[in-house]
């Protein structure tokens, strides 16, 4: 499968590119982070012959026009066979991603599904989270401070599980609707085995199982 990565400069992206390279062995992984120039993105499409696409837009507004580009060129090219093809936009402007929804997959025909997600922290956010904080303590053989009952709700992921939630996404989900990749904020962290959730919004949700 060729499989085209796009906003992949930010830590989600680069996770996922780690991610896919190190399971799918067997697919062609290109990035490209400049969707500015339509000719390009043409141009790339014809040579790479793309089967799917992994769009990151992770800030609201950030490179509107690029992801205008990229899904004109993708519909273009996907126009005659559009169910053998997928796209994945992940975006954390919701309201963006449902007018691109309604528009690509309801109108157009596109095999699209749009998602959202939760905070994540990598490596370089320690000592901010608390787990990495309590991983000091622990390594230097003192007493781990804990001002709660620890009911707390999670809200912040490590990046690798979202890189496994994606994968679930690509794979799995159903076309034509929206998913937040999140925690489920209505249970507390004790009744949760830590582990990424993929909650279709508006529909029945299913645990993403780590691998």
């Amino acid at each position: 499968m060729n499989v085209l990565l796009t906003g992949t400069a930010g830590e989600i992206g680069k996770q996922v590119v780690s991610w896919f390279s190190k399971y799918y062995t067997d697919y062609r992984l290109v990035e490209l982070n400049d969707l500015s120039d339509i000719d390009v993105l043409n141009n790339l499409f014809d040579a790479q012959n793309f089967d799917s696409v992994i769009h990151f837009a992770s800030t609201p507004g950030q490179n509107t026009q690029g992801t205008a580009n990229l899904l004109q060129v993708a519909n273009n090219k996907w126009c005659s066979h559009q169910d053998a093809h997928r796209f994945l936009l992940i975006s954390s402007d919701l309201f963006e991603a449902e007018l691109i929804l309604r528009e690509y997959h309801d109108n157009k025909g596109m095999n699209l599904l749009v998602s959202s997600c939760e905070d994540t922290f990598a490596s370089s956010d320690f000592p901010f989270v608390f787990a990495s904080v309590a991983q000091q303590y622990i390594s230097n053989n003192n007493t781990v401070p804990v001002y709660t009952k620890g009911q707390e709700v999670p809200e912040w992921f490590w990046v690798e599980e979202k890189a496994c939630a994606v994968d679930i996404l690509f794979h799995q989900a159903e076309a034509g609707k929206t998913y937040n990749i999140g925690g489920m904020n209505a249970w507390k962290r004790s009744d949760l085995e830590y582990s990424p959730i993929v909650q279709p919004l508006q529909h029945s949700y299913s645990t993403a199982n780590a691998r």
